[in-house]
């Protein structure tokens, strides 16, 4: 059997560690929408993102995944869409409040 090259066994660990991500998600009672995407930042350590399928969207799961020990080290759940989303002018200083200058009086 010849050895397999180097960007083989580079895919074959990466969709090891999506399938381990989405293995750990299982467990977890974690439903996922999508399939995952990876990015290794050291040799043994990944981060994992997977789409929930929550209302709306633009909401993942991000994992920490230590290839060596064979586990997740970090998990966070993230909401793209309200990071994005504009301020609500409710929420906005009036032109009448002191932290626009004004006396909160009218």
């Amino acid at each position: 059997m010849l050895p397999s090259s180097q960007p083989v066994q580079e895919e074959l660990g990466e969709r090891n560690v999506v399938d381990a991500g989405q293995e750990y998600a299982r467990q977890n009672s974690i439903l996922l929408s999508e399939g995952g995407e990876s990015l290794r930042f050291s040799p043994n350590n990944w981060r994992l993102r997977f789409g929930l399928p929550e209302e709306g969207s633009g909401k993942f799961l991000d994992l920490d995944f230590d290839a060596l020990a064979q586990r997740v080290t970090g998990e966070q759940r993230l909401d793209i869409t309200s990071a994005q989303s504009p301020i609500p002018r409710t929420s906005l200083p009036s032109e009448s409040s002191p932290a626009t200058g004004g006396s909160g009086f009218r």
